[in-house]
């Protein structure tokens, strides 16, 4: 059966029977979280007591959640990162018991990238969640069942290859994440791309065969990214005509689009959004808290009448959070991992230990074989389903910049940037540590060009009042903060954010935005693109 010939209907409803056990086992769990939790550390625990990592560490002999933390500390991903090499390197079970299907690289936003195992059993922990996700969303919005929907594809932009130990590096498309669960079905529905890997005629080429594929099909209900940027990237054809790039797209897709579609899309520019150019486009699905906020509500705009979903909190190293309910924030995805929490003062707590306005620092533990994994992100408790905490994402703990002494991290740098963030606009701030004297250069856009200096002021007066950036000012150790002006739409930042990021190899619908961009070569590329 090919897609044209799929019933989306028929196709959602079967898979709302299929997934009811997984939802009442679910609805189960966030009313017990503790003992979930608990239980679900002790599988992990049971099921790798014989790997490499297993023996290190005495997990034969561990029986509660307190005695996993006395003998496994907690772990930076610099701190893992030899672990995950001997992985990708020895024959023997390093961190599983299970061997790996395949690895995935992490989206780069530390200087070094590292490979992540795929087990079955992280598979399943993975679609646990995302089976959850779905289903709630159909609840939600049934809408999006009365057509076809996009979900983020797009090609990797880095090699695949085969690791030492002779596993595959890279999933063979998105697709495979659904393999064996009761979602498999739901790939009939979807508008699938035909692109390859080949991206020897640079990145544009599949991104106009997405949006190809998009705008031909009347039938979209729903678009589901994970950015916000990457879906303003992809549409930016429609809304920035006068840009050569985009006209010249545009009259491209005229001349391959049947007339009627042809006519559609001729009136979605004019008119500057896509109401009538996807008549049944129930719902759009991305981040839209933390640093993507603004990038999600600059698009508003160009989708009236459309319900906007939440994404949960999805890496490549695990999952934390999953869109449930209609509440603030997400709902930790407690049925997956064993999660844990690291306070600013430094302390360590389980889901138990969580209150409403609580912030945290996510850690977890994987069938992939991850333990006491510090993932760098940041969460701040926005309620409870059940008695299971929801949680919305804040930023990088780990993104920090030191150029000269001045320690600046993803919370300060976010904070010093509200005055941008309160004008609707959008901001944020890349290091420039090649120049003679080593400064910050902050990249605005959604405001006028005029306003651009003051409100460089404003944040470098902010930042001057951390203590260790205003000392190495007034030392003359770093420069004044230097202001790009990019653009007056907030989206073009986001645009330019994308670009930078897949220049620097990341796989495009992975791309997240960041007050602070402290990974070298994507600072690097950001800037020449400043200064072209």
């Amino acid at each position: 059966m090919t897609a044209s010939t799929v019933d989306p209907v028929v196709t959602w409803r079967a898979f709302e029977q299929a997934s009811r056990p997984d939802v009442e086992r679910w609805m189960q769990q966030i009313e017990a979280p503790a003992a979930t939790q608990t239980e679900r550390l002790m599988t992990l625990i049971e099921a790798n007591r014989d790997s490499v990592f297993g023996r290190r560490h005495g997990f034969s002999s561990i029986r509660t959640p307190e005695q996993y933390r006395e003998r496994v500390p907690v772990q930076s991903a610099a701190d893992f990162l030899p672990w995950l090499e001997r992985a990708s390197n020895d024959a023997q079970s390093v961190l599983t018991s299970q061997p790996p299907q395949f690895f995935e690289r992490t989206s780069g936003s530390t200087a070094r990238q590292k490979l992540i195992p795929y087990t079955p059993s992280f598979l399943r922990e993975l679609q646990t969640a995302m089976i959850v996700w779905l289903a709630d969303m159909i609840r939600v919005c049934p809408g999006i069942a009365q057509g076809r929907a996009y979900w983020s594809m797009s090609p990797s932009l880095q090699p695949g290859g085969i690791t030492a130990n002779g596993m595959r590096i890279g999933s063979a498309s998105d697709l495979e994440y659904l393999c064996g669960c009761s979602a498999q079905a739901l790939a009939s529905t979807l508008i699938v791309p035909s692109f390859s890997d080949d991206l020897s005629g640079g990145t544009s080429r599949w991104r106009y065969e997405t949006l190809r594929s998009l705008v031909a099909d009347e039938t979209l209900t729903l678009l589901s990214v994970w950015s916000p940027t990457f879906l303003a990237s992809l549409l930016r054809p429609l809304f920035s005509p006068a840009d050569a790039q985009s006209a010249h797209e545009l009259a491209a897709l005229e001349t391959e689009l049947p007339t009627a579609r042809a006519r559609a899309l001729r009136r979605a520019v004019e008119a500057g959004h896509c109401g009538g150019l996807w008549p049944r486009l129930a719902a759009v699905s991305c981040w839209l808290d933390g640093p993507s906020r603004v990038y999600a509500q600059a698009l508003h705009e160009r989708f009236p009448g459309v319900q906007w979903l939440a994404k949960g909190l999805f890496a490549t190293e695990g999952v934390v959070s999953i869109p449930y309910g209609t509440e603030p924030g997400c709902a930790l995805a407690i049925g997956s991992h064993y999660l844990e929490f690291v306070r600013d003062d430094g302390r360590v707590c389980d889901v138990s230990g969580l209150s409403t306005g609580d912030e945290a620092q996510v850690v977890m533990t994987t069938g992939g074989g991850l333990y006491r994994y510090a993932l760098g992100d940041r969460v701040r408790v926005t309620g409870k389903s059940g008695r299971t905490p929801r949680v919305s994402f804040l930023g990088r703990a780990t993104s920090c910049s030191d150029l000269v002494g001045e320690k600046l991290d993803e919370a300060i740098v976010s904070e010093a940037l509200q005055p941008v963030f309160a004008r609707g606009a959008s901001a944020c701030i890349v290091p420039d540590r090649l120049a003679d004297v080593p400064h910050y250069v902050l990249l605005l856009a959604g405001a006028q060009e005029d306003e651009a200096h003051a409100l460089g002021s404003e944040v470098e007066g902010a930042l001057r009042r951390v203590f260790h950036y205003g000392h190495a000012r007034r030392l003359g150790q770093l420069g004044a903060l230097r202001v790009g002006f990019v653009g007056t739409a907030p989206s073009a930042l986001g645009e330019r954010l994308q670009l930078a990021a897949e220049s620097a190899g990341l796989r495009a619908g992975d791309v997240k935005a960041s007050a602070l961009v402290s990974q070298q070569t994507l600072a690097q590329t950001l800037l020449s693109m400043d200064g072209e």
